[in-house]
């Protein structure tokens, strides 16, 4: 698998994605933009770790990911995640690693899950063993979270996700993965239903926090 990133690599250079800079997916310069917005903060002590501020240049990058069809954008999430000393002890802690899902209809209509595509790229560096993408499941296409009021987002993910494959977490430590944290009404519905299923213990780490 190094080999053939090697031989990418060679014919296809990283470039920074701010800037164009040839060498990695985000050059020192624009790496250091970005560190104004880091929070490096637990929401809850032991519970959700969110990188950075939902703000400036983040807030943008993020947005332009999810819905301006720029899926590239996992690589450079991946490399300044993976450049954080925080998230990769926390990375490195938990038995299981799990994106939050998309229901299959909003992945096909997107064309991939923003949060599964970061974890695939972080799965190159760190135990891919640890990812997993089908146990935790969407039943219920709902509106997006980002339409919704506070107490909207609370109802809005009642009942939306399940649980399948719960022998892959029987006891296990489990770590979600999120995009943004806002109200944790998702994170805290995922959380619920991993619980119920045989977690032994549960934690969020999200890219931002708003």
């Amino acid at each position: 698998m190094r080999i053939i990133e090697g031989l990418l690599d060679l014919i296809f250079p990283k470039t920074c994605e701010k800037c164009g800079k040839v060498g990695n997916y985000i050059c020192d310069n624009c790496y250091k933009n970005l560190e104004k917005h880091e929070l490096n903060k637990w929401v809850k002590p032991g519970f959700i770790f969110s990188a950075y501020k939902y703000e400036g240049e983040i807030r943008e990058l993020i947005l332009q990911y999810k819905f301006n069809d720029k899926s590239y954008l996992h690589k450079l999430f991946a490399e300044i995640l993976l450049k954080n000393k925080n998230v990769c002890k926390i990375l490195r802690s938990y038995d299981i690693i799990i994106p939050v899902p998309l229901h299959r209809k909003r992945k096909l209509s997107r064309g991939y899950n923003q949060c599964e595509l970061i974890l695939s790229e972080i799965a190159n560096k760190i135990d891919t063993s640890k990812i997993e993408i089908d146990v935790l499941k969407k039943n219920k296409n709902i509106k997006p979270q980002s339409t919704k009021g506070y107490k909207e987002r609370i109802e809005n993910t009642k009942g939306v996700y399940n649980v399948e494959n719960s022998w892959k977490i029987k006891n296990k430590s489990v770590l979600i993965f999120d995009d943004v944290y806002t109200t944790g009404s998702t994170v805290n519905e995922c959380k619920r239903v991993l619980k119920n299923a045989g977690a032994k213990r549960i934690g969020v780490l999200t890219l931002a926090r708003d």
